[in-house]
């Protein structure tokens, strides 16, 4: 696969490089010279992405030959408090569909922040902060941005041009003597992010074997009881990043997932659970009426909300 990227920096070649081989593509990675036609210093993020995208296209006119052009561009962006770090992607494939990625924000420094705001030189300022402050080193490499937002550039692109399938799944909602649900936050999420618990169906397996192994995998407890399996199934797209994840991790992704859904009763005691810290970074139980807020995700309450609806008495 061949790739140009509209910048003649080296850094950003190779992580761009770096980041396409970790998804398992067989990638040259080519760099040439495009003027992105905004300010060095870009304080704004709508600029920033103009920055990005000019790279792009600046790079598919000089070689429209290519699979994918890129453009990187990294700028600030005050949102009231202070400035941030903000990065894009752009990739355009070379019949000229485009796709956006932006990397997660970074704020930075208060002192940094506010001589930037009278003028000064945000490249010069951090480093010369970060010789006797500790920093988060991406304010100065940028890497962890960057290739996040090439992941989710990706990922979008191959959720729109890659004819994903999706991915057959299963969905436990586990309920205690309480009327208490259980939900889960994996490793992988963001925020106040959270999901029921489950995993993909394997090979031989039924989706009720598939549902008592998950819980015991990701949970450290198999005090699981099956009482009642949906009528109901839910299909959903994954976000741009658990996409791009799946195929950094499996060397392929879906589109989503299609659920089977079952009501599950919890035997035990709260000292049973051991989370894998691998995939889990919190559980907690809530009532109903808090599931809603914690099912952050497109449709992801208006489908739980309907096989909910089938399955509890």
């Amino acid at each position: 696969m061949k790739v140009i990227i509209g910048s003649k920096n080296q850094d950003k070649i190779d992580i761009l490089k770096q980041v396409l081989e970790e998804l398992h593509l067989s990638v040259e990675v080519s760099g040439v010279e495009v003027e992105p036609g905004i300010t060095d210093q870009p304080l704004d993020k709508e600029i920033t992405l103009i920055g990005a995208k000019n790279q792009a296209i600046g790079a598919l006119k000089i070689n429209p030959d290519v699979d994918f052009a890129f453009g990187l561009e990294g700028g600030l962006n005050d949102y009231g408090e202070g400035y941030h770090l903000v990065t894009y992607a752009c990739l355009i494939d070379k019949n000229g569909y485009e796709c956006i990625g932006q990397g997660k924000d970074i704020p930075l420094p208060e002192v940094v922040s506010e001589k930037v705001k009278t003028g000064g030189w945000f490249g010069d300022i951090i480093r010369e902060y970060a010789k006797d402050n500790p920093i988060d080193d991406n304010l100065i490499t940028r890497v962890t941005p960057f290739t996040q937002a090439i992941h989710n550039a990706y990922a979008g692109y191959l959720k729109t041009k890659g004819n994903l399938g999706y991915r057959q799944g299963t969905i436990g909602i586990v309920i205690d003597d309480k009327q208490n649900f259980l939900i889960v936050q994996l490793e992988s999420y963001r925020g106040n992010d959270w999901r029921l618990p489950g995993g993909g169906v394997d090979e031989g397996e039924t989706p009720e074997q598939t549902i008592l192994r998950e819980l015991k995998e990701e949970l450290g407890t198999d005090k699981f009881e099956i009482i009642k399996r949906s009528k109901l199934t839910v299909k959903y797209d994954w976000p741009d990043f658990v996409v791009a994840k799946q195929l950094q991790k499996n060397g392929r992704t879906y589109q989503g997932q299609e659920q089977v859904q079952f009501l599950i009763k919890f035997t035990g005691k709260t000292d049973d659970f051991h989370p894998d810290p691998v995939e889990i970074k919190n559980i907690k139980w809530v009532k109903y009426e808090e599931l809603q807020k914690h099912f952050n995700f497109p449709n992801q309450w208006e489908e739980a909300e309907k096989v909910l609806a089938d399955l509890l008495p």
